[in-house]
């Protein structure tokens, strides 16, 4: 092979598979346990947002597989509700059982938000170690937390929706 054929004109750049894409969002960037703590504390959907945010932020390689896991839960728990509401109306499940079976709503959300901290980590250490220090997430997860709690009724949202929100 000619050199001309062997490399594209104005060399070849060597990169890494699961190096972070640079973003203009970075400066923006948050440790991953902050999201976390936001769906413990603020809520599924508001802890949902705030990773979707910070896998733009940190130019996450994986952002496909995080998209799947983020839409996941946010469709995968209300329909696990509705199919143990549904096999309780069905007589399939009695009172006891149906409790017991709507705690995998929560194990669900705490699992795909564990996930989602498992692939943001490491960028985010990178990004700390090699780049700036990543933002303090206390004030935002405190606003999330004070807003979420002030704006989410629960007397007045359907099911679904609290199912989703919290």
């Amino acid at each position: 092979m000619r050199g001309s054929q062997a490399f594209p004109r104005g060399g070849a750049r060597y990169r890494i598979p699961d190096e972070p894409l640079p973003s203009g969002l970075a400066r923006h960037a948050v440790s991953p346990i902050w999201p976390l703590l936001a769906v413990m504390f603020a809520g599924f959907a508001a802890g949902m947002a705030w990773f979707a945010f910070n896998l733009h932020a940190l130019g996450s390689p994986s952002r496909l597989r995080q998209w799947a896991l983020i839409v996941a839960g946010l469709l995968g728990a209300p329909l696990y509700a509705l199919a143990v509401f549904a096999a309780a109306d069905g007589g399939h499940l009695g009172d006891t059982a149906m409790r017991y079976a709507l705690l995998g709503v929560p194990v669900l959300k705490i699992a795909l938000a564990y996930a989602l901290l498992l692939h943001q980590l490491p960028l985010a250490e990178l990004l700390e170690y090699y780049e700036r220090p990543l933002k303090n997430g206390m004030p935002a997860l405190l606003m999330l937390g004070i807003l979420a709690h002030a704006l989410i009724d629960p007397q007045t949202l359907p099911w679904y929706a609290m199912v989703l929100l919290r």
